[in-house]
Protein backbone atom coordinates (compact mmCIF):
# COMPACT_ATOMS: atom_id res chain seq x y z
CA UNK A 1 0.00 0.00 0.00
CA UNK A 2 0.86 3.69 -0.57
CA UNK A 3 0.91 7.03 1.43
CA UNK A 4 -2.60 8.04 0.26
CA UNK A 5 -0.88 11.68 0.52
CA UNK A 6 2.61 11.51 -1.12
CA UNK A 7 2.36 8.17 -2.63
CA UNK A 8 5.29 6.39 -0.49
CA UNK A 9 5.63 2.87 -0.21
CA UNK A 10 7.19 0.60 1.90
CA UNK A 11 6.95 2.16 5.23
CA UNK A 12 3.78 2.00 7.51
CA UNK A 13 0.43 3.11 7.60
CA UNK A 14 -1.76 4.91 9.55
CA UNK A 15 -5.57 5.26 9.16
CA UNK A 16 -6.93 8.82 9.55
CA UNK A 17 -9.65 8.91 11.41
CA UNK A 18 -13.07 8.84 9.77
CA UNK A 19 -14.05 12.95 10.54
CA UNK A 20 -10.47 13.29 8.57
CA UNK A 21 -10.88 11.15 6.05
CA UNK A 22 -11.83 11.91 2.17
CA UNK A 23 -12.96 9.63 -0.72
CA UNK A 24 -9.24 8.99 -1.70
CA UNK A 25 -7.23 10.13 1.23
CA UNK A 26 -7.81 7.47 4.00
CA UNK A 27 -3.98 6.42 5.17
CA UNK A 28 -0.80 7.70 5.56
CA UNK A 29 2.60 7.53 6.21
CA UNK A 30 4.55 8.52 9.76
CA UNK A 31 6.21 12.01 7.94
CA UNK A 32 2.45 13.37 6.23
CA UNK A 33 1.18 12.28 9.58
CA UNK A 34 3.63 14.76 11.27
CA UNK A 35 2.72 17.33 8.57
CA UNK A 36 -0.84 17.11 9.26
CA UNK A 37 -0.62 16.98 13.27
CA UNK A 38 1.43 20.24 13.27
CA UNK A 39 -1.34 21.72 11.02
CA UNK A 40 -4.43 20.23 12.71
CA UNK A 41 -2.77 21.20 16.45
CA UNK A 42 -2.15 24.99 14.82
CA UNK A 43 -5.89 25.26 13.45
CA UNK A 44 -6.98 23.82 17.21
CA UNK A 45 -4.61 26.76 19.00
CA UNK A 46 -6.23 29.52 16.83
CA UNK A 47 -9.75 28.16 16.93
CA UNK A 48 -9.18 27.96 20.84
CA UNK A 49 -8.15 31.44 21.10
CA UNK A 50 -10.75 32.76 18.72
CA UNK A 51 -13.49 31.36 21.08
CA UNK A 52 -12.27 32.66 23.90
CA UNK A 53 -12.14 36.02 22.59
CA UNK A 54 -15.63 35.90 21.93
CA UNK A 55 -16.52 34.51 25.14
CA UNK A 56 -14.54 37.68 26.70
CA UNK A 57 -16.50 39.67 24.40
CA UNK A 58 -19.80 38.96 25.58
CA UNK A 59 -19.25 38.63 29.26
CA UNK A 60 -17.99 42.37 28.31
CA UNK A 61 -21.39 42.48 26.26
CA UNK A 62 -23.65 41.23 29.33
CA UNK A 63 -22.08 43.31 32.28
CA UNK A 64 -23.18 46.34 30.19
CA UNK A 65 -26.47 44.99 29.54
CA UNK A 66 -27.15 44.39 33.59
Amino acid sequence: MACDVCGKTGTTLNFLLDSYQTEDIKAICPECEVVINKHKWALQNTTSRILSCWLKRFIRNLKETK
